[in-house]
Parts: structure tokens; sequence; C-alpha cells
């Protein structure tokens, strides 16, 4: 029988003790190294607060938001009304006055006039007009009735009168209409829904 030769074991015990080594540091290394290596800095301005402004505007007349109630009218009746708009908004605004369509068929055969100006009575009383807004031929012109006003305004958009209120300020408005002579306005009516409106 041949005879084997073995291989001395030194050798391999040795490369097993370099593997040991070289896995002992790449274990330390990975502990040395930071979990979450950066720099930093930070820097803020407190107290930092906004506020909305407000645009508020109210208005007076003297049977309160209904200034224009009649019934049984005949060819020639009349009325007016003062309105008394007053902005206490703290934001500057735009106010325009106009009429929303309106309900009925009355407002063909009326007559409408509108004016701005100034004056403290709901009763028109003291009433000093600064412009005519609408209808500057007078209450007898058959063509400035209520139902063209509507159709001419009806929005803000449209609206008449163009005031840039301030905080404190007032504005005085007459309104006046009369029933043309005209039988096709009988038994007729209407209900509008004069409106000022303040944008910013």
């Amino acid at each position: 029988m041949g005879r084997h030769t073995r291989r001395p074991r030194r050798h391999l015990w040795r490369r097993l003790r370099w593997y040991a080594v070289a896995a002992a540091l790449a274990v330390t290394v990975t502990q040395l190294r930071p979990a979450d290596a950066r720099f930093t800095a930070q820097t803020s301005n407190n107290g930092n607060t906004l506020y909305t402004g407000t645009v508020v505007l109210t208005g007076t007349a003297a049977s309160g938001s209904q200034f224009f109630t009649a019934t049984n009218v005949i060819p020639g009746s009349t009325a007016l009304a003062c309105v008394i708009t007053t902005y206490t908004g703290s934001l500057p605004a735009t106010v325009k006055m106009y009429i929303p369509p309106a309900t009925g068929a009355l407002g063909s055969y009326m007559v409408f006039r509108l004016q701005v100006g100034t004056g403290n009575n709901t009763d028109c009383s003291d009433f000093s007009s600064t412009s005519t807004l609408y209808n500057t031929t007078g209450m007898k012109d058959g063509t400035k009735t209520l139902d063209a006003f509507i159709a001419a305004t009806g929005s803000w958009a449209n609206g008449v009168g163009t005031w840039s209120a301030t905080t404190g300020t007032s504005r005085t408005w007459k309104l006046e209409w009369i029933v043309q002579s005209n039988d096709a306005a009988q038994a007729q009516s209407i209900t509008f829904t004069p409106r000022w409106e303040a944008q910013r």
C-alpha cells in the first residue's frame, strides 16, 4: 500500500486566524461609524399674526326694510324715500346701488328716479342732491321706468353711484316713483328689492 502524505494543519489554522482578525476589524469599523452624522443650525422669528379686515354696510329707511308699500295706487300716484347708508368696515370699499330682477309687471308703468346726496331724515325733508344717478330728464319721462333701471343694473358689476367708502362715512340716496296714466297698468303689481353692496 502506498503511503498517504498528510498536509500539515498549521497553515489551515493560520489562515482561519487571519479570517477571524479581519472579521473582527470589520465589526469594529462598523461600530465606530456615527448613526446620524451632520451639522445643524436654526433661526426663527416668533409672534407672526395676521388679521383679516371687515366690509360692513348698514342702511336706514323710514319704514325699516320695506320703504315702499302701497295698494290701490292710481295713475299719478307717487312716493319717495331716502335711504341713509353708513359704512363701518375697517377696509376701504366700493359701494354701488342696484335692483336685482323683480317680480311683477307694474315696473313697466312706473317712472323711476334715483339721486344721491346728503341728509339725515329718511323722509327726505332735508335731502340735498349732489348727483342724479338715473333719470335726469324728470318724472314725466316715460322711458325712464323702474323696469328699465332694473334691466340696466341688476348686479353690483352694473350698479350705479360708485362710492369709495371709508370707515364712518355715510351717503343718502333718494328714490322716487310715479305711476303712469296707462290702462295697461291696471291690476298689476311689482315686488322689488333695492340693494346697496360694498366690495373690497
